[in-house]
């Protein structure tokens, strides 16, 4: 028999459309293991086989689920903790793409925990409880000493230690390896976001964890940066669901938006524990986008009062302006049309793309209804020194300047005293490209090109200025639609590539369309250079979307209105 769980506390009667959406979602997962549909584990999958092994648990154990006390479920659920435990290392870690990891096994482990509270509340699920216990135990030494190689990952490993303390039971050196990682103290920007300015690993990651030693701890303080990273995030989540990722140091930056799904039982947790009704509306807009049961169902199941009832008040859109200053974002809406400007790059200071880095080319984003534009670019032909990328947002009166100088230079002769007859330089970086030149001891002859967009805001649109000054090239501004929409007013080059070249386009979707004019020349190249670091390696930069280009020649000012309108559907 179910042990009677508690209800929702804080006066808050159960939730009981959310919930049996939740359940729904889940019996349609667990359904789609037992047919054998799913896709097969390999030994490296410890996460998603833990995953896995979770929703089968809450299916088994919760009773408005189709496979409430289900013999199939048990019986798979036996099969998927055999191959988690196989998976395990003899020093208690999961291999998977990073080998041995603490970090990774931290993941599987909060999962584990979870579920194997879960489990024991059932008779039934004993052996599958006390086969989580054992692999928590073989894991829980390498986790009370391992190491990390992200800022999030603190915070998962703690989150994971204080999980199977709490399992296993206490033990004091646990509690004080979770205190040494805490003492370094949460990387919360004065902005709200954390140092990855991530949504996906807030989400997904961070928040949790946080959350979780705050619960398992008894710090209530840890609760204030998710808090302050739940409202930072509240202009940032569009009518899509989605929230804004340009700004994020990690891959999610490349995406036009970050699913919010995971932002959604943190937000129903303040706004029923403190009666925000800001945070009520963000809960109530991203479920009525969909339940995700596999994901938030086991944490509702462990924590009822996820359920309670939201307050009745309709969701409203955000409206305002937001700037992040921390990490150069700035986010403007009206009740149609929603603008995003980014001057946060890492790019300029640390000169190289890498992983941890903002390193998005995409500028603006612009939205009218269901019309959007997901990305707007700029670059230069000059020295195969990539697109505009501006470590600058500067507020000016109605909107904001960004600003990039790309230099480059020819070398000049050695002075005497450098010479060596026989040609050994040192190797070093000019910062194109790497060769025996000593360039550090060489007079350069420098050419610069200074890129300034001023963006200005109106209540129905935007006004951009795109000023170029020092080297004479061509340039490419580059307008990325999302698809599904109809384009006029462009024409076609004989390779496809189209261009806006007079008047303006049109870009349609149902009864919302974006202007976008004047346009540029015909004779430039129509490309968005992605600079050598790609380029030698044979990569590229590829916008996605109905793509058009204004090109036009450096320097000299080139003008774009882009305005939303609403007009007659079909």
């Amino acid at each position: 028999m179910t042990p009677p769980q508690p209800s929702p506390p804080h006066g808050h009667p159960v939730d009981e459309a959310f919930t049996a959406a939740l359940v729904a979602d889940l019996d349609r997962h667990v359904a789609g293991l037992l047919s054998g549909d799913a896709a097969a584990l390999s030994p490296l999958a410890h996460r998603e086989t833990t995953a896995r092994l979770k929703a089968l648990v809450a299916a088994f154990s919760h009773p408005d689920s189709a496979h409430h006390h289900d013999e199939a479920v048990l019986e798979l659920a036996g099969r998927l903790l055999g191959h988690l435990a196989a998976a395990q290392t003899p020093g208690g870690l999961f291999d998977s793409t990073n080998l041995a990891s603490p970090p990774d096994t931290a993941f599987t482990v909060n999962d584990l925990c979870l579920t194997a509270g879960l489990a024991a509340r059932e008779p039934a699920l004993a052996p599958v409880a006390d086969g989580l216990r054992r692999i928590g135990e073989r894991a829980l030494p390498p986790l009370l000493t391992g190491g990390v190689h992200t800022p999030n990952h603190r915070w998962e490993l703690s989150s994971a230690l204080a999980r199977l303390d709490a399992l296993l039971g206490p033990d004091p050196a646990v509690r004080a390896r979770v205190e040494q990682w805490l003492a370094e103290g949460v990387d919360l920007q004065p902005d709200g976001m954390y140092s990855e300015r991530s949504p996906l690993y807030a989400g997904a990651v961070t928040n949790p964890s946080l959350l979780t030693l705050a619960d398992e701890l008894d710090r209530p303080d840890l609760l204030d940066p998710v808090r302050r990273n739940l409202e930072a995030f509240l202009p940032l989540l569009d009518g899509d669901g989605l929230l804004e990722s340009v700004h994020s140091r990690r891959q999610d930056q490349h995406e036009a938006g970050y699913p919010g799904d995971r932002f959604l039982l943190p937000y129903r947790r303040f706004a029923l524990a403190e009666g925000r009704a800001d945070f009520a509306a963000a809960a109530r807009s991203l479920q009525a986008l969909g339940a995700h049961g596999r994901q938030d169902l086991p944490e509702v199941m462990a924590r009822p009062e996820l359920a309670g009832r939201l307050p009745d008040e309709p969701a409203e859109p955000w409206t305002g302006t937001a700037v992040y200053p921390a990490s150069g974002l700035a986010v403007s809406a009206t009740a149609r049309s929603r603008t995003t400007v980014f001057g946060g790059s890492d790019l300029p200071p640390v000169t190289t793309v890498r992983s941890g880095t903002a390193n998005s080319a995409t500028f603006l984003r612009f939205r009218h209804g269901e019309a959007l534009l997901r990305s707007v670019r700029f670059s230069a032909e000059f020295f195969g020194l990539g697109p505009f990328r501006s470590a600058v947002l500067e507020p000016r009166p109605g909107g904001y300047v960004l600003r990039q100088t790309l230099r480059a230079g020819y070398y000049q002769p050695l002075a005497p005293a450098d010479r060596d007859p026989a040609g050994a330089y040192a190797f070093g970086d000019e910062g194109r490209f790497h060769a025996a030149m000593a360039f550090e001891r060489r007079p350069v002859d420098a050419v610069e090109l200074t890129t300034e967009v001023v963006v200005d805001l109106l209540e129905d649109g935007v006004d951009l200025t795109v000023r170029t000054t020092g080297a004479a090239t061509s340039f490419a501004l580059e307008l990325a639609f999302r698809p599904g929409g109809t384009l006029e007013g462009v024409e076609q080059d004989a390779d496809g590539t189209r261009r806006l070249t007079g008047g303006e386009l049109r870009y349609t979707v149902g009864g919302d369309q974006i202007v976008v004019g004047p346009g540029g020349g015909r004779d430039e190249p129509a490309r968005i250079d992605p600079g050598e670091q790609y380029g030698y390696l044979g990569a590229d930069l590829p916008a996605h979307g109905e793509v058009v280009f204004v090109t036009g020649r450096t320097p000299g000012v080139q003008h774009v209105r882009l305005r939303g309108r609403s007009v007659a559907a079909g």
